[in-house]
């Protein structure tokens, strides 16, 4: 799952919410500097990553990439994740996206000295430009994917898998609405299970 997904899961705060984001940016990551609530979203982003890419459907959606882009599938797969979340977000999310995203670009700003170096680079980009409310408009998904890319040593086909969204976007669609909130029971189910014990 992708940034704006994770950030929807985490637990109301400001602190949880970039915990939460705090997966995706792991390279220099300092634990010690962390407080405990954003250890605890960090370990539940985890989980949440293990939990949904091994659900059945999102292995077999994988499979329909080209063959040349299954190496990028999974992060494909999680960006058009995002972008069908904004596109759907009144169907799937009871609170409204600018309290989630605000609550994450407070966070951004309060705890500089939480953020490993890449987070730290691009924060100020992200709260201006608001990366996540905008991954609706399919010109932000090519950005994204195009800053995604710049971090490979290696040229990649990742701006192919646009291709990949015109042709399969309704099945991906569904696939969120179906899938979405089973991660949310997922979530509450963890929690409940006092999984705040995992470190």
């Amino acid at each position: 799952m992708n940034y704006l997904a994770h950030v929807t899961l985490a637990e109301d705060s400001d602190e949880a919410r970039l915990g939460a984001i705090l997966g995706d940016f792991s390279k220099g990551l300092e634990p010690e500097r962390l407080t405990e609530t954003m250890r605890f979203a960090l370990h539940e982003h985890r989980a949440i990553d293990l939990w949904f890419d091994a659900l059945p459907e999102i292995r077999a959606e994988r499979e329909h990439y080209p063959p040349h882009l299954r190496r990028f599938a999974g992060i494909l797969t999680d960006v058009f994740f995002d972008h069908f979340l904004v596109k759907r977000w009144s169907d799937l999310v009871a609170v409204p996206m600018d309290t989630i995203t605000s609550s994450l670009y407070r966070a951004l700003k309060a705890y500089p000295e939480a953020l490993p170096p890449r987070l730290r680079e691009v924060a100020p980009s992200m709260t201006e430009h608001n990366w996540l409310g905008s991954y609706g408009d399919p010109r932000n998904i090519e950005r994204a994917l195009t800053g995604i890319a710049s971090r490979f040593r290696r040229p990649t086909p990742l701006l192919e898998g646009l291709a990949v969204l015109d042709d399969r976007g309704d099945e991906i669609e569904a696939l969120v609405l179906d899938t979405f909130p089973r991660v949310q029971e997922f979530v509450t189910t963890r929690r409940r299970a006092g999984r705040r014990g995992d470190r």
